[in-house]
């Protein structure tokens, strides 16, 4: 479902195999996402994890512009994300 809103605003959407599950683009902006899911860990633990999977194999090395980084988890019914852009965290 998320990957159908991203593309009706407009984003194009790679999805990566073996790199980031997503990646959006549009003129002057990227989004990389990675997401997680686990039935029984803390999402908090587990957008630690997307996030330092991001950094750890540098997803956005080939990205200009304006790029943001998109943590998202699920754990049982709870759901979580996190959002950075490169040099600025939200």
């Amino acid at each position: 479902m998320m990957l159908i809103w991203m593309r009706l605003l407009g984003f194009k959407i790679h999805e990566e195999s073996g790199r980031a599950d997503a990646v959006w683009e549009q003129p002057g902006l990227t989004v990389i996402a990675e997401i997680k899911y686990h039935a029984e860990k803390k999402t908090d633990l587990l957008l630690k994890e997307a996030m330092a999977q991001i950094h750890d194999r540098r997803y956005y090395n080939s990205c200009t512009g304006r790029v943001i980084l998109l943590g998202i988890a699920f754990s049982g019914k709870d759901v979580g994300c996190r959002m950075e852009e490169l040099g600025r965290s939200f």
